[in-house]
């Protein structure tokens, strides 16, 4: 994900092309959905034990680390 990323088997690396994200309706979205979609699938393939890994949906940084989270 998004729709045109690709697979590149020579560089043996997932492509996100620029101008799929500069065209884009939302472009950080299309970039965060790459990131994402990419981390997923590299998580599951490794057998990762993404439940220790990961943060529950929902979660906010405790106030006193506010500072080093930008949140002020």
């Amino acid at each position: 994900r998004p729709e045109g990323a690709y697979y590149h088997p020579d560089m043996h690396e997932w492509i996100l092309p620029y101008e799929i994200v500069r065209s884009a309706p939302d472009p950080e979205r299309a970039v965060l959905e790459f990131l994402q979609s990419t981390y997923e699938a590299a998580a599951d393939r490794a057998k990762w034990d993404r439940a220790a890994l990961e943060r529950p949906s929902g979660w906010e940084p405790p106030p006193s680390a506010a500072r080093v989270y930008g949140r002020t």
